[in-house]
């Protein structure tokens, strides 16, 4: 009789745990709210090329590009359009004051789980360096595709992003490809979302931080005057870390080639701590 109801116990006990799991499962990975995850626009091609734009007509006013109109009737919190050549990063990016909103909802404002890329509350769109971030998720969208830049080849086959504007088509030239912790606890951080500098000694100061971060080294240089634009997605070699993507606006009469051969890994770049304190190594010795 006692085997019998130790049986009865154990098999009540694996029904209870197989319940459980089922509900953590679909309280973690199922919809919380209704979600419209339709996309916007259609997935590039593979092989989509950047194009380096026409400048604009100088009028003295500020005009919209057109093929922006139907978006911002949509949504006034658009600022711009980000997207990476060979890969599905092709999205309106937006603005407003709290940078979680956009975190878990769409471009309608749509409560998702995708979210939509957003400029770093603070910013203004004349600032010199902007921060746009948005979700590593697992389906591939959003900036998930950022991560192929980690590998040098990949750089060197598409150098270059795309970031318009509103009002004017740019493209940019990446400089570097970095980790940072996603919290200024860690002793290496570094707030790289900074977007007024007060001249240019401190922006060039913000320019070699990003730098000596980066995981190899490129030959596209940045001066005092240029812009920058950095894409952040979340990244998981060590807890709570961020990849970053960087680069600086091609300059007017500036060619759009870059020498990529001539790029190369770098043998010490500038890590979070917590990556040293996970891996082992030393940080370099960088001054600033």
């Amino acid at each position: 009789m006692s085997k019998i109801v130790k049986r009865f116990v154990t098999i009540l006990i694996v029904v209870l745990l197989i319940i459980t799991g089922m509900v953590c499962i679909l309280f973690y990975f199922g919809e919380q709210v209704p979600v419209d995850d339709s996309p916007l626009i259609e997935t590039p091609d593979d092989e989509q090329p950047i194009v380096l734009p026409d400048p604009p007509e100088d009028t003295g006013e500020l005009v919209m590009i057109p093929k922006y109109e139907e978006y911002y009737e949509q949504n006034e919190d658009l600022i711009g359009w980000i997207r990476v050549p060979n890969t599905v990063i092709n999205y309106p990016v937006v603005a407003c004051s709290d940078n979680s909103f956009y975190l878990q909802h769409n471009f309608l404002k749509q409560p998702s789980k995708d979210g939509v890329p957003f400029l770093s509350m603070g910013s203004d769109m004349n600032d010199q360096s902007l921060s746009i971030f948005a979700h590593y998720l697992t389906s591939g969208k959003m900036f998930t595709s950022l991560h192929r830049y980690k590998k040098l080849d990949y750089y060197r086959k598409y150098p270059s992003f795309v970031f318009d504007t509103l009002y004017e088509e740019g493209i940019y030239k990446i400089f570097s490809v970095f980790y940072m912790a996603g919290n200024s606890s860690d002793k290496l951080f570094y707030y790289y979302p900074a977007s007024k500098f007060e001249n240019e000694e401190s922006f060039m100061r913000h320019v070699k931080q990003i730098k000596v971060r980066s995981i190899f080294h490129t030959t596209v240089d940045v001066g005092p005057d240029d812009r920058l634009v950095l894409l952040t997605c979340c990244s998981y070699e060590v807890d709570n870390l961020r990849l970053i993507v960087a680069g600086r606006k091609v300059r007017p009469g500036e060619l759009l080639s870059i020498d990529t051969e001539n790029a190369e890994l770098n043998p010490n770049p500038l890590y979070p701590q917590k990556w040293y304190d996970s891996k082992g190594g030393v940080p370099p010795d960088v001054s600033f």
